[in-house]
């Protein structure tokens, strides 16, 4: 009977241990933030922000920060219907020369007509925008 404890206890020890290596050699890596060669911050939403949806589901966007300005925010591939949400993606513009710091404070209104669009562009960008200032 403690022969087959120990073989018990061993065999977890084992499967942990060689765990604990195997996550040692290979660290997750987090794809919401990336550096490019020139030194522009990429902030992906897709894997931040999985549970905001637009009308028709999720509405991840890029943001593309260097020098601590917000030159670009890229809407991704999505479900929402296109017309509206052209229209919900131009509110994207108002971050453009912002500091991630000041693009966490703009107050912007959801776009009459899109609104569920909308108001996920900007959860998106917020989330964004608090993880372009971690690290």
């Amino acid at each position: 009977m403690k022969k087959i404890y120990l073989s018990a206890i061993t065999a977890v020890v084992t499967v942990v241990f060689c765990g604990w290596i195997a996550t040692a050699q290979n660290p997750v890596k987090d794809s919401s933030k990336t550096v490019q060669g020139n030194g522009t911050v990429v902030i992906n939403t897709t894997s931040l922000c999985q549970k905001v949806d637009g009308f028709m589901g999720p509405t991840p966007i890029e943001i593309r920060i260097r020098k601590d300005t917000i030159i670009d925010v890229i809407a991704l591939p999505n479900d929402e219907s296109p017309g509206y949400f052209y229209d919900a993606s131009k509110i994207l513009k108002r971050w453009i020369g912002l500091t991630p710091k000041q693009g966490l404070e703009l107050e912007v209104d959801a776009v009459s007509g899109a609104t569920f669009s909308s108001k996920a562009l900007i959860e998106n960008m917020r989330a964004g925008l608090k993880r372009a200032m971690e690290d």
